[in-house]
């Protein structure tokens, strides 16, 4: 994804994977790789050990990569996120005997349209069916489809709104303030442009992941409010500097979903794209059914029957415990 070449083993050799980047487990799990997964960033979604049970064998890590631990975990192959790993260390692995590639677009401002986005999403998807090849190139080909496919319905019903109808959407991520991700290289900002929202807090001059600032916010405006990483809305509704935001005083807050792994960053961000287009444009979307499509999602790429319950769970913004954090 860094556009470097890497010499890699074919892919019947690639046995043992060292998941640098945390979105690495969830893609491999979709593709039916996850059990060649040696170690993995440590991360707690909420529901990734309710659908992948055996994920809880994986050594989770967080600190710096030890790339001794590496070679005695005879790991083939390593993703990452350009940067972490430092270059050093992506340099000691590859002397060692263990390619690393890029799996993310690395750098804030590298997407500048949302056909870009909406291609660097296949690209991130295909990178690992392309590095296992046969059967895992197929899934990966086959989400790229379903995703694209999905794009165009998404954008069809929405593209008619003029832009200065379209709703202020601020996506809160998580428990810090006024922490958001802002820019085309984020699951968040894409797939809510794409299903018409209004993202641009500061206009044509978008923000990185990082805080912006109440005033900016209230100057905005936004008309709805999402809370998501498990976090509870109640953050921003017991907080009297938000109080006079329109989506508080027109109760349009949400805690919105997450699943495998967090639907801003996972390959499930085309569920947050449907997610975003039913809650902003209910009209526009009446005949469109978000719990058949998430049921689907999950039974057509992770092999997993949601029963009833879960599924209100998910779509609710709940952890199987039916909590949040």
């Amino acid at each position: 994804m860094a556009g470097h070449r890497v010499r890699l083993p074919p892919p019947e050799k690639i046995k043992r994977i060292a998941c640098l980047d945390v979105l690495c487990y969830e893609r491999l799990f979709l593709l039916g790789a996850s059990d060649r997964i040696v170690v993995m960033m440590k991360t707690d979604p909420p529901w990734m050990r309710t659908i992948d049970p055996t994920s809880a064998r994986i050594p989770q890590i967080s600190a710096t990569v030890n790339v001794e631990e590496l070679l005695r975990l005879h790991a083939d192959v390593a993703f990452r996120v350009s940067g972490y790993p430092p270059d050093a260390v992506v340099h000691k692995l590859a002397a060692a005997g263990i390619p690393v590639l890029d799996s993310q677009v690395g750098k804030y401002g590298a997407i500048h349209t949302l056909d870009e986005f909406v291609a660097s999403r296949n690209r991130m998807m295909r990178l690992y069916g392309q590095v296992l090849g046969g059967p895992y190139a197929t899934r990966a080909e086959a989400w790229c489809a379903y995703h694209d496919a999905m794009v165009a319905m998404v954008r069809a019903r929405v593209q008619a709104i003029p832009r200065d109808r379209r709703l202020r959407l601020f996506h809160r991520r998580g428990g810090l303030g006024s922490y958001t991700q802002g820019d085309l290289t984020a699951n968040t900002y894409g797939y809510g442009a794409l299903a018409g929202a209004d993202m641009e807090v500061k206009g044509e001059s978008r923000i990185a992941q990082g805080a912006v600032t109440v005033e900016e916010i209230l100057k905005w405006n936004p008309d709805v409010v999402n809370v998501g990483r498990g976090y509870p809305a109640g953050l921003v509704k017991s907080d009297p500097l938000w109080k006079s935001v329109a989506a508080l005083r027109h109760g349009r807050i949400a805690e919105t979903p997450d699943g495998v792994f967090y639907w801003d960053g996972s390959s499930e961000g085309v569920l947050l794209m449907l997610y975003v287009a039913k809650e902003l444009y209910p009209e526009r979307f009446s005949d469109f059914d978000l719990a058949a499509a998430v049921r689907d999602y999950y039974s057509r790429f992770y092999h997993y029957k949601l029963d009833r319950r879960q599924l209100a769970l998910l779509l609710g913004g709940k952890a199987p415990d039916g909590k949040r954090r």
